[in-house]
């Protein structure tokens, strides 16, 4: 078998109920037993449901969140805070102002908006989050905004994307729970769920060769391409699917259960 299982949530754990199904956790529970590790690597916040799901996974293993900007523990202990540049941060509550667009600001520990949406409280009901309303340029220059997130629809996709920051990237994602809604994080330039795993792996003195990512978005390719076992969830897009020869199941279908077993047949190099 292999030491560790990094995992999605949105789109691979968690499909359409808004919760991991009781098949995924009756096989997470024989992967545990047998000794393999698995770590949640997630765009969502440690709080609510993802920090939940972590605490299920793994109570005593790190766990990635804020699409890689905070490496934690379950109980909220960080490893690794990644902090966007306060001019990018201010830019994005410019650009939002002037769109009327949702922006959500994230610090390791809280979720902030300006005003509250229909669009951004059902976001916050998904991740189970109580969003903060305040003013966000005080956030920008007062609190260390490990990430900024856009809640869009297909439609305002182009126009929020269309502000150049340096220093920053941006990856995009979306969720079965919340259907024809885009969720486009904004993190520091190199952060991402790849650097991230890379710290986790280093942290549990595990090789990547040894170790297995399951995705479904294209937030998610830093650490499936990075990994020895990549594998990409049959919900995900076409050309994303192509990129991939291990291919699961669709998440509402408990398409990661046999990947989770197929970890306990896979040898360590």
């Amino acid at each position: 078998m292999i030491p560790l299982v990094v995992l999605d949530l949105d789109g691979t754990l968690i499909g359409s109920s808004g919760q991991v199904l009781d098949c995924v956790w009756e096989t997470v529970e024989k992967l545990r037993v047998a000794g393999v590790k698995m770590a949640v690597c997630t765009g969502r916040p440690c709080g609510g449901v993802a920090q939940r799901v972590a605490q299920r996974l793994g109570p005593n293993n790190p766990h990635v969140f804020q699409s890689g900007a905070v490496v934690a523990y379950p109980d909220g202990k960080t490893l690794q805070v990644s902090a966007l540049r306060e001019i990018n941060t201010k830019r994005l509550i410019e650009h939002a102002r002037k769109l009327s667009f949702v922006l959500e600001l994230y610090t390791p520990n809280e979720m902030f908006v300006e005003r509250k949406t229909t669009m951004s409280e059902a976001h916050a009901k998904m991740i189970g989050i109580n969003a903060i309303v305040r003013d966000l340029s005080d956030v920008a220059a007062n609190e260390p905004v490990v990430r900024a997130q856009w809640v869009l629809t297909a439609e305002q996709l182009e126009q929020a994307a269309d502000l150049q920051l340096e220093g920053a990237q941006l990856s995009t994602a979306t969720s079965p729970a919340l259907k024809d809604v885009y969720f486009v994080s904004v993190t520091q330039k190199g952060v991402s769920k790849g650097s991230a795993v890379r710290h986790l792996t280093d942290i549990l003195k595990v090789k990547l060769a040894n170790t297995m990512a399951v995705g479904d978005s294209a937030g998610d390719l830093p650490m499936l391409e990075l990994v020895g076992h990549p594998v990409i969830m049959g919900n995900a897009e076409e050309d994303i699917k192509a990129r991939f020869t291990h291919i699961a199941g669709n998440v509402d279908d408990c398409g990661v259960v046999p990947v989770l077993k197929k970890s306990l047949e896979l040898k360590m190099i």
